[in-house]
């Protein structure tokens, strides 16, 4: 007894090792009976000093150096559910984390003593009659939207190829046509998913009893709480054949500032109101600051779906109200581009989409307001200070990106799909609030600063209405947000917390801001 108790609390030590500095700093081993298991699963078994274990536990922020005790690389659902009866027998004693494209931005896919790497799962088939593709959960957006493109189909989804499907779709998923086609996670048709038990499901809008309650919870708060989620079906779109993806830099910052209350106003405006932004045009206002080696303050940028013709109506509304003022986009530094091929298009704005991995530091906060964030020109002022003092910590790039939603747009709308525990319906803007090349954990006191100085500008952003009912979006997680649960679930944390313990109550699946934890 005395021996198990040292395992469990050496184990428990280890994990909590990489929540609290980033890095695991010894290798505690797995018991026999658990190794022994593994091994009999027919998926790949990957311990620490193989070859291999260096480049599979290297997670997409590189600022976190995990050190899991395990990684399994199964080739199918079978071999996914054998994996998980393996860990679930020993009670919660060993976590499981299952890792799809590895961009949880804390690395809390690789928060498990044992980690299940869906690289060898990748397969995409695509039912033109049904308009639906199923993606198995270790595929990425580049080369979904390549597979699904050519054959003229399309899906709301991000700009950066080498995020995982899994991940992106159960947390949201917004993309520049999301305005028009909505959130991904509204495309889900069905699921496969592993239970706790190892059981092997197909959940949809049939399933009833707990496997409803699933339906409903793996929609918005589907990553690493109950299950691993094995494959994905979506309902598709006709691809475009006409496609305007622009980039309008602004100089001063005064001037951004009107950009953004500029597309503000418009954006809150009844999708009928004849001064209203359409829906096919996406929009995203990306605040960078001035230094002496940025010449533009921001960028006004986005996608629009339809004729060159179209887009300038359309963007007009926006720049002729600029106009007004005296302000102009810098001509030399903005670009448009026409595409009538839909792949062609998505490469322009994601970078070659079957792109490999290219892991950097990286921080980042997040806010979604309740549909009115009356942002006014010194709120916008204080953003910019804010940012002026964030890029004072060495090497780093702060931006602050305001990506609309708005009345009308179908990311605001009730869920195509049913009922689901996805609760982003009502914001006017989801925001993002980065910086890349952020200092590490070591020494801890630059780290702690520069979040301190994302922070300032996050609260910059909450001044404009300090008690709305501002959220956080799931998917750009943040490790350092005290209330997550309600940021993340709103009114739902209480339902998702009841089928946490109903689901998986030895808490097999397990990260820092699970449902366990809040």
């Amino acid at each position: 007894m005395m021996v198990k108790l040292i395992w469990n609390l050496s184990l428990a030590l280890a994990h909590f090792s990489v929540i609290i500095s980033g890095v695991l700093t010894a290798d505690t081993g797995l018991p026999t009976t658990l190794r022994t298991c593994l091994q009999k699963t027919g998926a790949g078994v990957v311990y620490p000093g193989n070859e291999n274990y260096t480049v599979l536990a290297e997670p997409q922020n590189s600022n976190y150096r995990p050190h899991p005790e395990v990684i399994v690389i199964p080739a199918s659902t079978q071999q996914v559910s054998a994996t998980v009866k393996c860990v679930a027998a020993q009670k919660g004693n060993v976590k499981l984390s299952p890792r799809g494209g590895g961009h949880s931005y804390a690395a809390y896919s690789f928060s498990g003593h044992v980690i299940i790497d869906s690289s060898q799962m990748k397969r995409i088939s695509i039912n033109g009659t049904r308009m639906e593709t199923t993606v198995q959960f270790g595929q990425t957006l580049g080369p979904l939207a390549t597979a699904i493109g050519k054959q003229g189909y399309a899906l709301p989804h991000g700009t950066c190829p080498t995020v995982g499907v899994a991940g992106h779709s159960l947390g949201g998923g917004w993309g520049f046509p999301s305005r028009k086609w909505g959130w991904l996670v509204d495309r889900i048709v069905s699921l496969e998913f592993v239970d706790v038990d190892g059981n092997i499901k197909l959940l949809g809008p049939s399933s009833t009893g707990r496997d409803a309650e699933l339906w409903w919870a793996l929609r918005g708060a589907g990553s690493n709480n109950f299950g691993v989620v094995t494959a994905f079906t979506f309902s598709l779109e006709k691809a475009p054949t006409n496609i305007v993806n622009y980039e309008l830099y602004f100089g001063s910052e005064t001037d951004c500032a009107q950009v953004l209350l500029q597309v503000q106003g418009l954006g809150l405006l009844p999708v009928d109101h004849a001064e209203s932004l359409p829906l096919e045009l996406g929009v995203e206002v990306l605040l960078m600051g001035r230094d002496d080696e940025i010449t533009s303050a921001c960028i006004l940028q986005g996608q629009y779906l339809g004729k060159k013709a179209a887009y300038q109506t359309a963007i007009n509304k926006i720049l002729q109200k600029l106009l007004l003022q005296g302000i102009k986009p810098v001509e030399s530094e903005s670009k448009v581009k026409v595409f009538t091929n839909w792949v062609k298009a998505l490469a322009d704005l994601m970078g070659p989409l079957e792109a490999v991995e290219d892991p950097l530091p990286y921080y980042a906060q997040s806010l979604v307001d309740n549909g009115s964030p009356d942002y006014g020109k010194d709120q916008v002022a204080l953003m910019f200070k804010g940012l002026r003092a964030a890029r004072q910590t060495k090497n780093s790039e702060p931006d602050v990106s305001f990506d609309l939603l708005g009345p009308g747009a179908k990311t605001n709308l009730p869920a195509s799909t049913g009922d689901m525990a996805y609760i982003h319906r009502q914001g006017l803007f989801l925001v993002q609030i980065y910086s890349a090349y952020f200092p590490g954990f070591d020494p801890p006191a630059p780290h702690e600063d520069a979040v301190n100085r994302i922070t300032t500008i996050t609260n910059a952003i909450r001044q404009s209405k300090p008690d709305n009912d501002w959220h956080a979006y799931q998917n750009y997680i943040d490790p350092d947000l005290k209330d997550f649960g309600p940021e993340y679930y709103g009114n739902e944390l209480g339902r998702l917390k009841l089928l946490k313990a109903a689901a998986d109550p030895y808490m097999v699946f397990d990260f820092p801001q699970g449902l366990g934890h809040t």
